[in-house]
């Protein structure tokens, strides 16, 4: 007679290898880290002006033309004062021409060109008439501000170029001057 060997129930229980694997229903993202470069900080920060660069700005514009000094004058919704500072002054009498730029175009309407003859008509002290059209002719306030700006970049560029210390350090380090990192102060 043969004896069988004994059977144990664990053995009879034991699983087998699982073959599933789990997959994300939606793809893995990764994280891309990216650097910003100086020309990438440059054009972020291209028109970035400081408070007090912008009230700068505001103080000569209006000491070198009528129109800004007329401006900073109005009490208007900042939706009308946009379009005020957007766009060229011509006057012939009574008759006031505002040449909006095509670029604010839509802040032109009906209620804002009242609103802005209100204004003019209150500060001035006397009725004119106003009219908007679209064009490119003359030069709007904040045309003026961004080249008033423009010359002080200049300005402060050239400064550092022809600074003696500077010059040094480039020299002696075999430094170059980041032009694009030069702001006004």
């Amino acid at each position: 007679m043969q004896v069988s060997p004994e059977r144990n129930d664990e053995d009879e229980l034991e699983p087998e290898e699982e073959i599933y694997q789990w997959r994300p229903m939606q793809p893995i993202e990764v994280a891309v880290k990216s650097e910003v470069t100086p020309t990438q900080l440059k054009k972020a920060l291209e028109h970035e002006k400081t408070p007090e660069m912008g009230a700068k700005l505001i103080e000569e514009a209006v000491a070198q033309d009528a129109w800004s000094a007329l401006v900073q004058q109005l009490e208007t919704a900042k939706m009308v004062e946009q379009l005020a500072l957007n766009s060229a002054f011509a006057r012939q009498g009574d008759q006031i021409s505002l040449t909006l730029r095509p670029s604010h175009a839509h802040l032109h309407n009906e209620k804002a060109q009242q609103e802005l003859e209100q204004a003019l008509n209150h500060v001035l002290g006397e009725a004119c008439s106003l009219n908007i059209t679209v064009g490119q002719e003359g030069e709007t306030p904040l045309e003026l501000r961004e080249r008033l700006y423009q010359q002080k970049l200049t300005s402060a560029l050239h400064s550092l170029q022809t600074d003696p210390n500077v010059q040094f350090i480039e020299r002696r380090f075999n430094a170059q001057l980041d032009s694009d990192s030069v702001r006004p102060i």
